[in-house]
């Protein structure tokens, strides 16, 4: 008969090897899904013995796994969000739906897209969850490591990955609303006159505008860098800095703050536009679930 070894493997077995592998851990491995660790070592055992090989090896710095698991594990990669929709059925109902979504996102994208999208899912699938994790530059191997669900970002991700293009940005200035500058347009001289605040992790993304200053023998003096948007703009209601920062969320900001939004000098303002990106892996397109919660990201983004 055919396919005599799938009928007398457990296919469940399977979600469990790529945690195993992942964690390098029966511990950490039995954790993740909610199982005892001797529970998990039972798992490894069938394992074992259903592949007929050692799968992790016991070292001074822990398991480390086969050549066999490795080039198993690349072909889960793929094989079981396949299998995952062949067994989900037709149609699909998110109100049914019970999971956890982990996603990486800045303050920015906390304040400009989160709302809205939890007051969708508390009413279209309320069993839902999000757990949000910061940005940091481990990211997008999270994402390959299969340890985050989606990321938000701007402009660029690595080619490996699925993107998409939730909405079109651009940087504005914020100030205090009697900030010496007044009512007059700002131009590159007035702008570098004044000290910055910078957030973070736009320091490198903004340097397109250090670099239209040079050329025209001007700088920023930043005197704060902090890595929230929000904390930034209470610090702005008292001294004269300015901070540049994507246009959504300074206007909600200054919604709710003794700030005013201005825009950049020309110069720099028409180079200062991007793309906000939606990115995960791509063992993940067809996952129903995964693509639901995608598509109120992008619904979401698209109101506002």
């Amino acid at each position: 008969m055919r396919y005599t070894h799938v009928q007398r493997s457990d296919l469940n077995l399977l979600t469990k090897l790529q945690v195993l592998i992942e964690e390098r851990s029966i511990t950490a491995a039995a954790e993740r899904v909610f199982l005892s660790q001797p529970a998990m070592s039972r798992i490894l055992d069938r394992l074992q013995e259903m592949f007929g090989d050692e799968l992790l090896i016991r070292t001074r710095r822990g398991y480390e796994p086969t050549h066999r698991a490795l080039r198993i594990y690349a072909e889960l990669d793929g094989l079981l969000p396949r299998l995952e929709g062949l067994l989900q059925v037709a149609a699909f109902d998110p109100s049914k739906i019970i999971d956890t979504f982990k996603i990486a996102a800045t303050d920015y994208a906390a304040i400009v897209i989160l709302p809205s999208l939890v007051a969708r899912l508390a009413k279209l699938a309320p069993n839902i969850g999000l757990e949000i994790v910061p940005w940091d530059d481990t990211v997008f191997q999270q994402l390959e490591a299969n340890t985050l669900d989606l990321a938000l970002w701007g402009n660029v991700a690595p080619s490996a990955l699925r993107r998409q293009v939730i909405f079109h940005e651009k940087l504005v200035c914020l100030v205090r609303k009697n900030h010496p500058v007044g009512k007059k347009a700002l131009t590159l001289k007035r702008y570098a006159s004044y000290p910055h605040a910078a957030v973070t992790l736009t320091v490198k993304t903004q340097a397109f505008i250090d670099q239209v200053l040079r050329e025209q023998g001007l700088g920023r003096k930043v005197r704060l860098v902090i890595p929230y948007f929000a904390a930034a703009v209470w610090t702005l209601e008292h001294s004269d800095m300015i901070l540049t920062l994507p246009q959504r969320i300074a206007k909600r900001l200054a919604r709710v703050s003794h700030t005013r939004v201005l825009p950049l000098p020309p110069e720099v303002s028409k180079l200062a536009e991007f793309d906000y990106l939606l990115v995960w892996h791509p063992r993940l397109d067809i996952d129903a679930a995964h693509q639901w919660v995608r598509r109120m990201f992008a619904e979401v983004a698209i109101a506002d």
